[in-house]
């Protein structure tokens, strides 16, 4: 009986070229949202907090005011659009494409200290920026202390 010996750089190898073989198949961009759906893309967003505001920050390049939908369904902030296609992959001689096109939706749960009334949304260079404002009660205050 002859003998074989192992190499692990052999397997190594291999595992390699299986790898790469796996990420140069053409896949789906989309990409699940939590709730069961598929979403082709959705924006990168920052959400920042001050005394008086939450900030929610979404890039959003190559979207108009009207891709974009901002609404308030109780205490949930829903921002959801659609980026379009330019032109399908196949048409206008592509042979690659990486910009991802679709419907998105992110939704924020906020606090109940927040000042519904006055959420303010505005759009631009690309960014959407959503201000909302926090109830006075809820705002941060310093309170001075005074020596005894």
């Amino acid at each position: 009986m002859a003998t074989t010996s192992w190499n692990p750089w052999t397997e190594l190898e291999a595992f390699t070229r299986e790898l790469h073989r796996a990420f140069d198949r053409p896949t789906s961009r989309a990409v699940s949202n939590g709730n069961g759906h598929q979403e082709l893309w959705k924006p990168s967003m920052d959400v920042s907090e001050t005394d008086a505001t939450y900030i929610i920050e979404a890039d959003a390049p190559g979207l108009t005011i009207q891709d974009i939908t901002v609404r308030l369904e109780g205490s949930t902030l829903i921002i959801a659009g659609e980026r379009q296609s330019a032109a399908p992959p196949q048409a206008a001689g592509y042979t690659h494409t990486e910009r991802a096109f679709g419907k998105f939706q992110r939704t924020f749960s906020l606090p109940k200290a927040v000042n519904m009334e006055e959420i303010q949304a505005a759009y631009s260079n690309g960014v959407l920026t959503v201000t909302v404002p926090k109830a006075s009660a809820a705002q941060t205050r310093r309170i001075h202390v005074q020596a005894a």
